[in-house]
């Protein structure tokens, strides 16, 4: 018999989405599924929906929960989950009818803890965008743990979104998901990498990605959009630390840096720039963090990035009102403006 693959899909305020993504996940090729549906304190019909869909498919069970965000509710499905095999879905997204039966083959095949798929980016308007060579589509390739960390790592090619992956359940023993992240929470895919013999690459597009206005990613909401650099930068900073104290991925330690201090720093804009949203003590400790983070002349950083952090070491007043300055319409030009 087949192993039973869970698939866990957090749902917030998706009622005109949801449809679409459980019917190509009720019709995969393999049947041998198990559909946590979590609804995260949704405002819409969205918790109606998954109810109406339990009642069709049995292998669909719903959680009904306050609004916590996506990383807790991974985190719930994943302790709920009864599956060998455990897998994420975007309720906004949808995915080929093979995409399980190919990965879960490859995955047992191979003997590998992690698979992992190519995707295809879907706009709106029904644009498409694909990524995959066509010299490479419908092969396999096992790449060994610290390759695939720093691929993961180089953010390039391999990104830590979790729903592009199958993953051995028990890589989530002892692995925390961070409180209260809506967004970079996926980032918690390299603590799982990292405990991973090797991971299985299709190179199949078999997930449709929705860019769409609205969305977590793409927020329609200012404190929201705020809150997604608090959690980028956290993500970030993480990361780096986490490279830090590895050093079989030192390989890829300017990268990290360069991604934390950049992400860090467009928060501290938008600290001064929203000051009504953030305390002055929030801004001290994300500038005290920042300073933990050693700068040599060798680091890829551009002039403005450099710039700001001289000035920052001098001052946070002045560094606040340089930004102030230099980020108002009176100082910049809108094509000169930098952005944030």
């Amino acid at each position: 018999m087949t192993p039973l693959l869970s698939v866990i899909i957090p749902c917030y305020n998706v009622e005109k989405f949801i449809d679409k993504c459980l019917s190509s996940i009720v019709v995969q090729t393999y049947n041998n599924l198990e559909i946590i549906l979590i609804n995260d304190g949704s405002t819409d019909t969205t918790g109606d929906i998954c109810d109406v869909w339990q009642k069709r498919d049995s292998r669909i069970q719903v959680i009904h929960k306050q609004n916590e965000g996506a990383s807790n509710a991974r985190k719930d499905g994943v302790n709920i989950a009864s599956g060998q095999f455990i897998t994420f879905a975007d309720a906004d997204d949808w995915t080929e009818p093979r995409m399980y039966s190919d990965m879960m083959t490859a995955l047992i095949n191979t003997n590998s803890d992690i698979a992992m798929c190519s995707f295809c980016y879907v706009w709106e308007d029904g644009r498409i965008e694909h990524n995959v060579p066509e010299d490479l589509k419908g092969k396999n390739e096992i790449v060994p743990r610290k390759e695939a960390v720093l691929l993961l790592l180089d953010n390039q090619k391999w990104y830590s979104v979790m729903w592009d992956k199958i993953f051995k359940k028990s890589l989530f023993e002892n692995i925390d998901f961070p409180e209260g992240r809506g967004l970079a929470d996926d980032f918690v895919t390299l603590f799982l990498f990292h405990k991973a013999n090797q991971v299985v690459y299709l190179h199949n597009e078999y997930y449709y990605y929705l860019q769409r206005k609205g969305s977590i990613c793409n927020p329609n909401d200012i404190v929201l959009a705020q809150k997604n650099f608090i959690d980028h930068s956290d993500a970030y900073f993480e990361r780096y630390m986490f490279v830090l104290q590895h050093p079989e991925y030192h390989a890829a330690l300017p990268f990290v840096k360069y991604e934390t201090i950049k992400f860090t720093l467009k928060l501290l804009r938008h600290i001064i720039l929203s000051n009504n949203h953030f305390s002055d003590n929030y801004f001290k400790n994300k500038v005290e963090q920042l300073r933990t983070i050693p700068i040599t002349r060798n680091d890829n950083l551009t002039r403005r990035l450099k710039l700001e952090l001289k000035v920052l070491k001098i001052s946070k007043r002045l560094y606040k009102v340089l930004i102030k300055i230099c980020y108002s319409s009176d100082f910049c030009t809108s094509s000169a403006k930098p952005k944030i």
